[in-house]
């Protein structure tokens, strides 16, 4: 479920504003003067299949600097000075260091076509490198048909989605600016729902477009203010987005978040303030309307060994359901990290949470296939946490973690199980629900290996789940990724197992397993070919009740750049 907004308050308040509209990555930066550069690299990264991701290529690049081209980090291996997501990805592999860039390409076409009348294309129009100015451009495309298979009970349609993405950045000697804007047109169809009386497929509606249209704006301080300055701004920024989900609903959405730098003798102290305004309109409801926001100050610092963070994340939703309904949640910030033995063991622990506030924009993105009656409430996570983590033999990276979490107003998705007439027309589509209260236990491993030819990552998680019935519960976890490159050629695969998957009121999600492949291979500098391919055995299984993936698809892809 994850491309809802998630407030996090120790990522930086310039990168959360641009959340909803710019996809996550990994950047390093280069500071020399007035000079600002950047390039993408990407990480190891724990594989999780979705609905959309069935039939979605992923990999795209950023605009900004997109190439083929090998570039050269620093690779230091240690344990990380302080641990702060403990629902954690495979342990990232480097660390990146300042490293001079060459010239790149700005300019990347990419074609491709694949089975299921799957359909790719994306173009990249960008500046070259310059000391103050980089404006880009990408414009993308993907697209498939039918796919889901025989022994579905359900039927669906095609999709398509398109985006357009301008981005332009401008470096001063102490402020890097960015804006944003973005354009979405993306069409979803219906699943058809059986009558299980007559045994006949009934047709829901073909589908609907869902448009979406944002503007961002960011601020970064690049340099540090003299020690006679008590307090500092150090990084924020503004977004508003409109978006129309089709049937008749809409939302308005602007946010605005800052962080502020407090200096101190031996602590680092950040206050980080958000606002959060949405308007909603839907078929079946009258307009609805929220404030959300929170404040969070954070103190960091260490002691001998022990580095320690300690603060409050209060996160509160004024909104006009139920009479002027008011939630907050009130979450202490305590996370604990000694490196005991250098490289090889440090032991960490703590307590955290974290609250999310629902959007219409956040939940189509997770699944576009809904009823658009659903609250947008505010979901919480409160988490408990201790492990250990550090080197083994050479660069053989380990963790392992236990935690409790206590999830209020866990959001869930489930099939309706009548149609639902709107607008005339009979629509099978999911209802969007919350756990009132989900208390999940949890024990995970990681192992990590990177060298210089080839990545091998893996991590094994077991949860148990007391409290409400939750749809989204995974009772064991397993997955594993393998990367590889040598000259031209480079060879990337992911697989997933997840078990003990809800299974009551009629709702019986069972096992499944993904595994997926990524073969690329550079023809010259400005040429290379891609080979994709996903659901490789092939699993007919559900992420919601109903909502099959497809089957086993494969796509090629030519790429140009210059």
């Amino acid at each position: 479920m994850n491309t809802e907004m998630k407030i996090q308050n120790t990522l930086w308040a310039a990168l959360l504003m641009v959340a909803a509209l710019f996809p996550s990555s990994a950047m390093a930066q280069e500071e020399t003067g007035d000079e600002v550069k950047s390039v993408e690299i990407r990480v190891v990264e724990d594989y999780k299949a979705q609905v959309r991701a069935a039939h979605k290529i992923s990999e795209q690049p950023s605009f900004a600097d997109s190439t083929s081209q090998k570039i050269p980090v620093n690779v230091r291996i240690q344990p990380k000075a302080l641990v702060l997501d403990f629902d954690p990805k495979p342990i990232s592999p480097i660390q990146l260091g300042r490293t001079k860039l060459p010239k790149l390409p700005t300019q990347k076409f990419s074609l491709g076509a694949g089975n299921y009348a799957g359909s790719y294309a994306n173009f990249i129009l960008s500046s070259p490198r310059s000391k103050q100015n980089v404006w880009g451009v990408r414009l993308n495309h993907e697209g498939a048909q039918g796919g889901v298979g025989a022994a579905s009970q359900y039927l669906k349609q095609p999709s398509y989605e398109n985006e357009l993405l301008a981005d332009l950045q401008r470096a001063t000697k102490n402020w890097n600016l960015k804006t944003q804007l973005l354009a979405r047109a993306n069409y979803h169809s219906y699943y058809g729902l059986r009558d299980t009386l007559s045994s006949i497929f009934l047709d829901s509606v073909p589908g609907t477009y869902q448009l979406s249209t944002g503007l961002g704006q960011q601020w970064l301080r690049t340099t540090n203010a003299t020690s006679k300055v008590p307090m500092f701004y150090r990084s924020g920024g503004l977004a508003y987005q409109m978006t129309h989900a089709g049937f008749a609903s809409s939302e308005h959405l602007a946010k605005t978040a800052h962080r502020m730098e407090v200096y101190a003798d031996e602590q680092t102290i950040y206050l980080d303030l958000g606002y959060q305004f949405s308007q909603f309109k839907s078929w079946a409801d009258s307009a609805q309307q929220f404030h959300h926001f929170y404040l969070a100050p954070i103190t960091r610092g260490k002691n001998g060994a022990l580095s320690y963070e300690f603060g409050l994340n209060f996160s509160g939703t004024q909104s006009t359901r139920d009479s002027g309904n008011f939630e907050f949640f009130v979450y202490p910030r305590i996370n604990l990290q000694a490196e005991v033995l250098r490289r090889t063991l440090a032991v960490y622990g703590g307590w955290d949470g974290e609250a999310t506030q629902q959007t219409l924009t956040g939940l189509i993105e997770k699944a576009p296939w809904l009823t658009m009656q659903q609250e947008l409430r505010l979901s919480g996570e409160n988490r408990g946490y201790v492990g250990m983590q550090g080197a083994l033999v050479g660069k053989l990276q380990y963790r392992v973690e236990g935690a409790m979490a206590i999830l209020d107003d866990a959001l869930q998705f489930q099939r309706d199980t009548a149609l639902t007439e709107v607008n005339g027309n009979s629509l099978a589509a999911l209802q969007v629900g919350y756990a009132k209260r989900v208390v999940r236990t949890s024990l995970r491993g990681e192992l990590n290996l990177p060298t210089d030819r080839f990545t091998l990552s893996t991590y094994a998680q077991i949860n148990s789940f007391t409290g409400d019935d939750f749809i989204g519960k995974e009772g064991r976890v397993l997955g594993a990724l393998f990367s590889y490159h040598i000259n031209e050629l480079s060879v990337q695969s992911q697989f997933k197992y997840v078990g003990g998957r809800y299974a009551q009121n009629g709702y019986n999600l069972g096992d499944y397993m993904d595994l997926s492949l990524n073969v690329g291979y550079e023809i010259n500098s400005n040429l290379s070919v891609s080979l994709k391919a996903y659901n490789l055995l092939n699993q007919q299984y559900d992420l919601y009740q109903g909502y099959a993936v497809r089957g086993t698809r494969g796509l090629f892809v030519l790429n140009y750049q210059f």
